[in-house]
C-alpha cells in the first residue's frame, strides 16, 4: 500500500481548542453501549466479543476499543502480532488533544496517534488508511530527546501519518494548549492535580513569577504558564531542536491567551543538539517579552541575561548538578 503524502499540518489556536473540550470525546445520545473489552485478554477473545460493531450512526464517532481491534487486525495481517496476544500489545493510544477524561474517548477522524514496538512501515500506513480515526503511528521505545549531551539523542520514528497532538494544560493560573511533534518530544500526559503544576501556582500566589527562565523547557509548558501568570520576562532555553521549534510553536498556538503582538526569529539554530545559545526566537506583548533559546543550559546565562527564578525541570534520569551551578547567577533556583 502507498503511504498518504505527508503534509505540514497547522495547529488550530489554542482558544480553538479549548472552546471545543466539553463534547470532543463524549458519546452522543444514540451511541452504542462501550464495549469495555479486556485489554490482557487475547486479541481473538476480544474481536470476537466486539463483533461487527459500527460506528454509531448519529455523530460518525467510535469508540477507542474498537479503533484499537482494527488496528490490531492490521498488525496481524502484517505478522506483527498474533491473534493470542493481549489487545493491549498493539501500543500506547494518544488522543490527539490530551486532558483528564473521566470516561473512555469516542473518537472521531484523526484524533488517535498510536505508539508501539516492532512495527513497520507498512502496516503503519496500512492502519493509517483503513482506520479513519487514527491520524499517526509512531515506533517507538525509551524516551525520545536529549538526556545527555555527550551521548547521541534517543529518537522515535513517525511511520505513518501525523504526530501532532497537544495536551491542555490547566492550573490556576488560567489554561494554555501545548503542542508537541509527539514522535520527538517525550509524553507527558496532564493529569489532575499535576505537581509541577502546583509548584508554579505556589510560586504564582507568593509573587515569584517576575522574570523567571526555565532552561530545560521542552516545548515551553512551564514558562508560558508563567507568561499567563503575569511574569515581565521569560526565558525558554532546551538544547533539543525539535523541543524548540515546538515552543515556538506555541507561542503561535497561544498568541491569543498571552498576549503576544509579535513573534520574531532573529537566528537560524543550525543542528538537532545546541551548544553555544542561540537566540531562535523573540515574543512580545502584553507587559511581557519571551525569549526562547536553543543551546546547552550551562552556557545559556553567558547569552542571556539573567532571571529573578530559574526552573529546572530535567529529563528523566538526567543529571543537572552542573546546570544548576550554572544558574547560580539568577535569584532563586527551583527544581521542579
Amino acid at each position: 500500500m502507498v503511504p498518504k503524502p505527508r503534509t505540514v499540518e497547522k495547529p488550530r489556536p489554542a482558544e480553538e481548542v479549548l472552546a471545543r473540550l466539553d463534547a470532543l470525546y463524549m458519546a452522543c445520545p444514540v451511541c452504542p453501549a462501550e464495549p469495555g473489552l479486556d485489554k490482557s485478554a487475547s486479541f481473538s477473545e476480544q474481536a470476537a466479543k466486539i463483533g461487527r460493531r459500527q460506528r454509531c450512526s448519529g455523530c460518525g464517532k467510535a469508540p477507542l476499543d474498537l479503533v484499537m481491534v482494527e488496528a490490531m487486525e492490521v498488525l496481524v495481517d502484517h505478522n506483527l502480532r498474533s491473534r493470542t496476544d493481549p489487545l493491549r500489545s498493539i501500543g500506547w493510544p494518544l488522543v490527539e488533544v490530551g486532558y483528564p477524561l473521566a470516561y473512555p474517548p469516542r473518537l472521531g477522524p484523526d484524533e488517535l496517534i498510536l505508539v508501539g514496538e516492532n512495527l513497520t512501515k507498512e502496516a503503519a500506513a496500512e492502519i493509517v488508511e483503513r482506520v479513519p480515526e487514527v491520524k499517526g503511528v509512531i515506533r517507538g521505545g525509551g524516551v525520545p530527546g536529549v538526556a545527555d549531551l555527550r551521548a547521541a539523542p534517543t529518537r522515535w520514528d513517525l511511520l505513518a501519518g501525523s504526530d501532532l497532538r497537544c495536551d491542555v494544560i490547566s492550573s490556576l493560573i488560567g489554561e494554555l494548549v501545548i503542542y508537541k511533534h509527539q514522535s520527538k518530544i517525550h509524553v507527558e500526559f496532564p493529569r489532575q492535580s499535576a505537581p509541577k503544576m502546583k509548584i508554579l501556582e505556589e510560586l504564582y500566589f507568593r509573587g515569584k513569577l517576575t522574570t523567571i527562565a526555565d532552561v530545560l523547557s521542552g516545548p515551553g509548558t512551564l514558562g508560558l504558564v508563567a507568561a499567563l501568570g503575569g511574569a515581565e520576562r521569560v526565558v525558554l532555553n532546551d538544547a533539543w531542536l525539535p523541543a524548540v521549534e515546538d515552543a515556538i510553536l506555541n507561542l503561535e498556538a497561544n498568541r491569543s491567551i498571552l498576549g503576544i503582538e509579535r513573534i520574531e526569529r532573529p537566528e537560524t539554530p543550525a543542528g538537532e543538539v545546541g551548544a553555544e545559545p542561540v537566540l531562535a526566537a523573540e515574543a512580545e506583548g502584553d507587559g511581557c517579552k519571551i525569549e526562547v533559546y536553543f543551546g546547552d543550559a550551562e552556557r545559556l546565562f553567558s547569552r542571556a541575561e539573567p532571571t529573578d527564578l530559574c526552573l529546572i525541570d530535567p529529563f528523566p534520569g538526567m543529571k543537572f548538578d552542573r546546570i544548576a551551578e550554572a544558574c547560580r547567577v539568577c535569584g532563586e533556583i527551583v527544581v521542579v
